[in-house]
């Protein structure tokens, strides 16, 4: 693709003649080359653009005052060529550097957070005649805290597998009504802290979709857990699922929260949307949650969007297949 890029580039620079200076175009196929295969083939490809301007330079009749000045311009071109090359070849081996880093202290940080929150759950269960009212309300807010840290630990180290489409899906037909009950018994004492009810509404006609059940999980804790976060005490979360079409569900999760404007509804799955809505003075997203949950729902066939207004809640929804067929379609 780069060698091909040049040559185009460089039949341009040959037809164009002298009075037409296209040279910058060359650095098209080379910042490819050097950000998406490696320094070595960015050299090798800016050696041939410069190779190539310096052909087409000869028969445009351009007469110099030095027979030496095409050598010295090809010399330029070529130095800038290459200081592109080694710059853009070291941004991304830093940003691969940096992003294995995340993963490694990411993961680091999932066994002994996982510990804590068995040895808490250990506790819990031993302690029930035992501990006073004030004791288990704190044991309960470390659980609480533990499982929310554990959740965003868990998106953050599989959000980029699921972009660059590595994640195996373990997909299968998945009981909607398990897995929706499941999801809210998850995030039960979290909401009764924040003092949230919590209902759900599913209709008769979809039993079973077909998905990876842990990722329906995810993200219906993901949404639950948002939900519950930007909810007014003594309001109510509904989680509902009904049919949209033949072979797809659609699932949504409704608060009564202050909701938000449509500006914001259409960024809330982009990374890092709630540091731009803290500057903007709105408690908007959720992180890393919900592009974890678009990702998670793309993967899966499926779309996802946001429906919400100023004081008058926020409801997230999104679809699944019910057949192996829908999915294929997608």
């Amino acid at each position: 693709m780069g060698v091909v890029g040049a040559i185009l580039v460089g039949l341009a620079d040959y037809v164009t003649g002298a009075e037409f200076v296209i040279s910058i175009f060359y650095l098209i196929p080379i910042a490819l080359v050097a950000w998406l295969v490696s320094r070595r083939a960015g050299i090798m490809i800016s050696l041939w653009c410069a190779f190539l301007a310096f052909v087409a330079d000869f028969p445009a009749g351009q007469v110099y005052s030095v027979p030496t000045i095409p050598y010295w311009n090809t010399a330029m071109l070529l130095g800038m060529f290459l200081i592109v090359t080694y710059a853009l070849s070291s941004l991304r081996e830093a940003q691969e550097r940096r992003q294995e880093l995340e993963q490694f202290i990411v993961h680091d940080l999932r066994s002994p957070l996982a510990n804590a929150i068995s040895g808490l759950e250990t506790m819990q269960d031993l302690g029930v005649e035992t501990l006073d009212a004030t004791q288990k309300s704190l044991l309960e807010m470390c659980l609480v805290s533990c499982n929310r840290m554990l959740t965003l630990i868990n998106s953050l180290l599989d959000l980029a597998h699921l972009e660059s489409r590595q994640m195996p899906l373990q997909c299968e037909r998945v009981g909607v009504s398990d897995v929706v009950e499941q999801s809210l018994l998850h995030v039960s004492v979290w909401a009764r802290r924040n003092h949230v009810g919590l209902a759900h509404q599913m209709a008769a006609e979809v039993e079973t979709v077909y998905a990876d059940r842990t990722l329906v999980m995810r993200v219906l804790v993901n949404l639950l857990g948002n939900a519950i976060k930007f909810s007014p005490a003594n309001s109510l979360i509904t989680v509902q699922v009904s049919p949209k079409e033949t072979g797809w569900a659609v699932f949504s999760v409704a608060d009564q929260g202050r909701g938000m404007p449509q500006e914001w509804a259409t960024k809330v799955f982009d990374k890092f949307v709630q540091v731009d809505a803290h500057k903007a003075g709105r408690g908007v997203g959720s992180g890393l949650g919900l592009t974890f949950c678009r990702e998670a729902v793309e993967a899966q066939g499926g779309r996802i969007w946001v429906e919400s207004e100023p004081d008058h809640g926020t409801t997230v929804i999104f679809t699944l297949p019910t057949q192996p067929s829908s999915l294929a379609k997608r």
